[in-house]
């Protein structure tokens, strides 16, 4: 039965899903299909292209842009703006369908639950928000376009390779979606958050910078991998890209491929608030887990400074957490102090410096009694020279401070509890600090 039956039978009433019937009021009554009966726009079956054509034109010049449900018969091409609100909700497209650059959106663009059985080719702006809220792309996704409003891919499924080449400068929403071929990033850019929490990956993943375009992930971005389930993990690629610490709490990233990436470090107390507002429980604990995470990547492909920075980043995450900055009871606070954990050289450095300074004022001092030796001269108990006090001059004190810092017992010998006291503690902190200088070179220069 043809559409011009719709004449004998006024009360049709399309029998397409509910919620559907608004992409065809008025339209008649073509087929049926398995008991039920459809207008042309709704039935599912390949025979009615032909028939399907002028109506789909008639609805595109009057600026109706209902589809809600519509089964697309054939490759469908959409070249001019869309005026009004698009609504392709549940739609079906069983050949190649292009959105080109001239049909720009100006209004919400809705494809929840739409089907794409063939490639589709997104080139066009959408200016109002978009939901492709479980929509399903059974071959291969192609996104090069730019989101000025917020984007949801929230549940969606994509069976083919998923190319997202596109601008997004509001949220981008992946939540729960799920790629089962390589999903590639190569060349997008985000401007605000990117949320990929609860998302599975089957296959590779690429963030990467492309010549002449914008950085994938501006300052103002936030990216969320959390809970994010990566089936292959040694096929996530990030590529000359701008990273923080605390995007990869609740995910796994040591096997990661971090080539050329530029880790943009905020202040700790920063990077903790971010995390609490994101209602994540125990945050410094998880930022720490994350960076000795990306410390151990960074180490297994010998990027030794960059492993060292992030190793830093964990325990002093750890040492804030409960007790500030001033726990100076704790053992930690005076790893710290002494050289940042054994990762900071030039502060091992300074420590020492400072250790055999000190040490030489306090032997230059005048209150410090050394016991002297002159040489041919024997020396008698409880002699004269036993309670005279003896300072150094400075430049003797430097030599003698290093003398006792290298362990060589030098002469003349401490004699008042004052200086036996300062060459025994020279002798241990000395040593112990040059040893955390050598452990923060090494860590810097890993082979």
């Amino acid at each position: 039965m043809s559409s011009a039956d719709s004449i004998t039978d006024p009360d049709f009433h399309c029998e397409c899903e509910e919620g559907m019937e608004s992409a065809c009021i008025g339209e008649p009554f073509y087929k049926e299909w398995q008991g039920k009966r459809y207008c042309v726009l709704h039935f599912p079956g390949q025979e009615k292209a032909r028939d399907f054509l002028p109506v789909f034109l008639r609805k595109l010049q009057r600026g109706d842009f209902t589809f809600q449900g519509v089964w697309f018969p054939e490759p469908v091409t959409f070249f001019s703006e869309f005026t009004a609100d698009a609504e392709f909700g549940g739609a079906t497209f069983k050949q190649e369908v292009k959105f080109l650059e001239g049909a720009a959106f100006r209004g919400k663009a809705n494809f929840f639950g739409a089907t794409f059985d063939e490639k589709a080719t997104f080139l066009s702006t959408f200016n109002e928000p978009s939901f492709f809220y479980r929509a399903t792309f059974n071959a291969e996704a192609f996104f090069r376009t730019t989101f000025n409003a917020e984007t949801f891919f929230i549940d969606g499924i994509f069976n083919g390779k998923a190319y997202f080449g596109s601008t997004f400068k509001d949220n981008a929403i992946f939540c729960g979606a799920t790629f089962g071929r390589e999903a590639d990033f190569n060349g997008a850019s985000f401007e605000a958050e990117v949320d990929f929490g609860s998302a599975i990956f089957r296959d590779s993943v690429i963030f990467a910078q492309r010549e002449n375009r914008p950085p994938v992930f501006t300052e103002k971005c936030s990216l969320n991998l959390a809970f994010t389930a990566i089936e292959k993990p040694d096929h996530v690629s990030f590529h000359t890209v701008g990273l923080r610490p605390h995007w990869f709490v609740n995910t796994d990233p040591r096997k990661f491929d971090f080539t050329y990436v530029t880790w943009n470090w905020n202040s700790i107390r920063a990077e903790i608030k971010t995390l609490k507002y994101s209602e994540v429980l125990s945050p410094h604990a998880l930022l720490a887990i994350a960076c000795w995470r990306l410390a151990a990547n960074a180490e297994d492909t010998q990027r030794y400074e960059e492993a060292s920075q992030l190793r830093y980043r964990a325990m002093n995450v750890r040492r804030k957490e409960h007790f500030g900055c001033a726990a100076f009871w704790r053992l930690s606070w005076w790893y710290w102090l002494a050289s940042g954990y054994g990762e900071r050289v030039l502060k091992a450095f300074l420590v020492l410096v400072g250790l055999w300074l000190f040490f030489a004022l306090v032997f230059n001092h005048a209150g410090v009694s050394l016991e002297p030796t002159p040489m041919n001269q024997p020396r008698a108990f409880g002699s004269q020279y036993d309670r005279t006090p003896v300072p150094l001059t400075f430049s003797h004190a430097l030599i003698y401070s290093a003398a006792v810092m290298t362990l060589q017992k030098p002469e003349p010998r401490a004699a008042t509890l004052a200086s036996q006291t300062a060459v025994v503690l020279e002798s241990i902190l000395g040593p112990v600090q040059a040893a955390l200088l050598a452990l923060a070179i090494r860590r810097k220069f890993m082979r």
